[in-house]
């Protein structure tokens, strides 16, 4: 068996390990099921990669994302290292020559998403091959408990009812306690073998600024910058209209978000990392399993959704050592939409229960019938039917799926995406050689403030009834405008459906857990309670200490260089 230091020297240049990835290497090795909490930039990668190379067999990475994926997989291969993802971008029969060739020995990693690997027909491929270890990214999706849960994650115990013999390491950024014990019992560990890094950032300086205009704020950020910078925002029309008045005002900014063609997004992120546009502003989609050393400062524009996320995203910051800023900025509307958000999250037990009515209503399902049956369901047409809050509706819905009531496709809650790309001359130019598409043009900008601006969700249903026609019409004349140049059009991928997994029941006797209901409302509230106290600076103890407290690591010593620290010195 190699050593984890030759390897490392060989394929990596590296002569050392980070603290804690040799303790994590040596556990795995050592066949100990391990959970690793190491913070953004620690290098989690390795702690899979050299031990899988230290030995014979393959791993298998389950990992949420297939950006983040490819990425890797592409890094591998250039280290000559034989390693494939099995993704949408593959077709079945591709996937089964990836399975053969790896059966045969071909690959030492392989990456998939939970969903591939719930399959029962993976698993039996799986059955064929050597197998030396499960890697599972993100591993804080698994927990109910935790900020960014994701039900596929939750299956994830079929690795040790098949391979029982097989070590698991599962790593995340962040991950408070509760989460943590969570990820351990739903994985069905033996032996748990905890190795955690400090969640401190000595040269991180966190700051949250109540701003009267946050554009001004940060231009005066941007005037000063030295390197590069990431700006969050949490929607795309924001990140849009942000890039938008930035490279008004002259800065080498780019924009990053999901709805994006991808060949967009590759482009943009590698005029970041060669810092030809050094600025790039986009939403959460934008950084993960990103190394990139010499980002001085990472600016939430606006405010994110939790302190786990904003912890994740805050540290792609200074991840050379060197001194770097992460700033919160926010002003008073920004406030108070973000609390009335966090009231949406968790609708009433009877909101939940009327919105299931809605939904057997709206695709015309009578109470008794229904089971494994799927429906055309259009979400935006479902909340104009019954006038229902769009944020509401969808919490409500994905917590009827999550009870296994029901199930979604995946294109349920994820419209078709255009913008007008055409100036006015060209656009009335276009209308005039071709009236017909033309005509969905100017209804599309009638319908939709800002489309010239910013991409826009649009429903098919509603402007087939605008303009009088049917769906399959209005879909052939947008596809005709993107061929043309006069907008880009991310077109929903699947018919969108909805499939009742029991017989319909009087909405009244829907079955609930409400305990369990209550103790996640709970939770929930708990982490935005303190998230309030982070931003509000209350109780008013240094900003890395709340953090690393938060995460569960005690005895932290004050940072001295955030806006708390500074402002009580002297």
């Amino acid at each position: 068996m190699k050593s984890a230091q030759s390897i490392l020297k060989t394929y990596w240049g590296y002569d050392s390990f980070r603290p804690q990835q040799l303790n994590i290497i040596t556990a795995v090795l050592e066949k100990k099921d391990t959970l690793a909490l190491l913070p953004t930039g620690a290098g989690k990668s390795l702690c899979f990669q050299v031990p899988t190379l230290c030995e014979d067999g393959i791993c298998l990475v389950i990992s949420p994302l297939i950006a983040l994926m490819q990425d890797q997989v592409k890094d591998l291969q250039s280290k000559n290292i034989p390693a494939i993802a099995l993704g949408g971008q593959l077709s079945e029969e591709a996937q089964d020559e990836v399975m053969a060739a790896a059966i045969r020995g071909k690959y030492k990693f392989i990456y998939c998403s939970p969903e591939k690997l719930a399959q029962k027909q993976f698993q039996e491929g799986l059955n064929q091959i050597k197998i030396t270890l499960f890697a599972i990214d993100e591993a804080h999706c698994i927990s109910q408990w935790g900020y960014d849960f994701r039900p596929p994650y939750r299956k994830l115990d079929v690795l040790k009812q098949l391979f029982p013999n097989v070590p698991i390491l599962a790593m995340t950024a962040s991950a408070i306690p509760v989460v943590q014990e969570d990820i351990m019992k739903q994985l069905v560990f033996k032996n748990a073998h905890i190795i955690t890094d400090t969640f401190l950032r000595p040269n991180l300086k966190y700051s949250v600024q109540k701003v009267p205009v946050k554009l001004h704020a940060l231009r005066n950020i941007l005037n000063e910058l030295k390197g590069a910078a990431i700006i969050y925002c949490n929607t795309r029309s924001n990140v849009a209209q942000l890039t938008e008045m930035l490279q008004a005002y002259g800065y080498a900014v780019g924009a990053y978000h999901a709805g994006m063609p991808i060949e967009a997004r590759q482009k943009v992120q590698a005029n970041w990392m060669q810092d030809s546009t050094p600025i790039v502003v986009c939403t959460s989609a934008f950084g993960m399993g990103i190394n990139k050393g010499n980002v001085r400062v990472v600016v939430h524009y606006d405010i994110p959704g939790s302190i786990e996320q904003y912890y994740q995203e805050a540290g792609r910051a200074g991840r050379d050592g060197n001194a770097a800023e992460a700033i919160l900025m926010y002003q008073q509307n920004d406030w108070d939409y973000w609390i009335q958000l966090q009231e949406k999250k968790y609708p009433s037990i009877e909101v939940i229960k009327k919105i299931y009515q809605h939904l057997a209503d709206f695709v015309q399902l009578p109470i008794g019938m229904g089971e494994k049956q799927q429906y055309i369901f259009d979400f935006e047409t479902f909340c104009i039917n019954f006038k229902l809050d769009k944020i509401i509706a969808r919490n409500a819905l994905s917590w009827i799926q999550q009870e296994g009531h029901i199930r979604f496709s995946e294109s349920a809650f994820t419209p078709s995406m255009v913008q007008v790309l055409g100036d006015r001359y060209s656009i009335e130019n276009f209308q005039n050689a071709q009236p017909i598409a033309g005509a969905v043009l100017q209804t599309l900008l009638r319908s939709y403030g800002g489309i010239l601006d910013s991409p826009h969700f649009i429903n098919e249903k509603l402007l087939a009834e605008l303009l009088q026609r049917d769906i399959p019409f209005v879909i052939q004349q947008l596809q005709i405008l993107a061929l043309h140049g006069m907008i880009s059009f991310d077109q929903k991928q699947h018919q969108p459906v909805v499939q009742f997994l029991w017989n319909r029941s009087a909405a009244s006797f829907m079955k609930i857990d409400f305990d369990h209901y209550q103790l996640m409302k709970k939770a929930f509230m708990e982490r935005i309670q303190q998230f309030i106290g982070y931003l509000q600076g209350q109780p008013a103890i240094c900003r890395s200490i709340y953090l690393a407290k938060y995460f569960g690591e005690k005895g932290s010593k004050p940072c001295g260089i955030c806006d708390l620290c500074t402002s009580t010195k002297g």
